[in-house]
């Protein structure tokens, strides 16, 4: 008997998270989140931001955990059509995800990078314009990487960086662990070629620059010693204390702080005197920012796709992340002990603000 005990204690114990998960209260929130790269079944594009929603046991307004393959608006990989388009409505949280949009080449079982034809994707007006009638004062709004770059027009594009506070400089921009492997897009090795007249070349790790003009610079091993670092600033450690500096590993874009927009995160990168010298001739700062947010109008931009995450985690357990966190490497790292933590935190209080609570700044 007396083992007996011990046992069940034990299994207890061991599903103790879970079954704290099970009974903690549900967080109703009215989440409207734009998607338009789901050319896959994997909807990686916001897989990281619905986890976080699961974790946190964030219900929609039936009760319902947010459906990964559900929730979203945006292209429906299954019939391979565009889903119904957003409409206004009081929302609590807005998350543009990814407007970048689906091509030829997306659908293929083994995609090459090659320019293909769009067959569905960028930013509307009439959309835009739809999202940021959602909005109220309590409203939470965040953009990502790709949410007014092409295939989006001048004009939306414009208009959304008016009203995200930032001014995007039309660089974008990624760290490759090898310059010579297969995930370097066929694209970016075209339009070198065709701007350098000569043959891409590069091997090892290394950074690439492309321009919205055409231009492509590629810092190699002797000019970049690095990926992007994402540090906080003194205003990010004090509104996210519990987020972590890591490597970001993934596309990223080059903007500036606009109006009263506050900066909470950069990229830092180490260079070479030679790497340096690069990109102050094509006007790209060592140091950018990678999180920027205006107080008054509640937005958040991230200048990277911080909810693009392409494992699958065991979340509904209290507590995992900090088990995750401590064996995170990679792309992983990032999103443990970076993104995950801030969107906590972010969600926390948009939820407070919802409810009337006070905001500590």
């Amino acid at each position: 008997m007396k083992k007996l005990a011990i046992a069940v204690l034990l299994i207890l114990l061991v599903l103790s998270p879970r079954i704290y998960w099970t009974l903690k209260e549900e967080k109703i929130m009215d989440i409207a989140v734009i998607d338009k790269s789901v050319a896959k079944k994997d909807y990686r594009e916001h897989n990281g931001l619905f986890q976080i929603l699961n974790g946190k046991k964030i219900t929609r307004l039936d009760g319902e955990l947010y459906d990964l393959g559900l929730d979203y608006y945006g292209f429906d990989p299954y019939d391979q059509v565009a889903m119904e388009p957003f409409r206004a409505r009081p929302l609590d949280m807005i998350y543009v995800a990814d407007t970048y949009g689906v091509f030829g080449d997306d659908l293929k079982d083994q995609p090459d990078g090659s320019r293909s034809e769009l067959l569905y994707g960028g930013m509307e007006l009439l959309e835009w314009n739809e999202l940021m009638a959602s909005k109220n004062e309590n409203t939470t709004l965040i953009a990502e990487f790709n949410s007014f770059a092409s295939p989006t027009s001048e004009e939306v594009s414009t208009v959304m960086q008016k009203n995200l506070g930032i001014t995007w400089t039309g660089w974008i921009g990624r760290y490759f662990t090898d310059l010579a492997n297969e995930e370097i897009p066929r694209w970016l090795v075209e339009g070198y070629r065709e701007q350098m007249n000569s043959e891409w070349v590069f091997a090892g790790a290394g950074l690439a620059f492309v321009h919205t003009s055409g231009e492509v610079i590629v810092l190699d091993g002797q000019e970049s010693k690095s990926a992007a670092h994402f540090e906080l600033t003194k205003d990010g450690k004090k509104r996210f204390p519990k987020v972590y500096s890591s490597d970001y590993l993934y596309w990223f874009d080059v903007v500036e702080p606009y109006g009263q927009t506050n900066v909470l995160a950069t990229y830092e990168f180490n260079l070479t005197e030679k790497g340096r010298s690069v990109l102050l001739e094509a006007g790209i700062p060592e140091t950018f920012p990678a999180v920027l947010h205006q107080e008054q109008e509640n937005t958040y931009y991230f200048a990277g796709d911080y909810a693009d995450f392409d494992k699958k985690s065991i979340v509904k357990w209290q507590g995992i992340h900090n088990v995750y966190k401590y064996f995170a490497k990679d792309v992983s790292a990032f999103y443990w002990l970076t993104y995950f933590p801030m969107m906590e935190e972010i969600l926390d209080e948009t939820y407070d603000r919802k409810n009337g609570e006070e905001i500590d700044k």
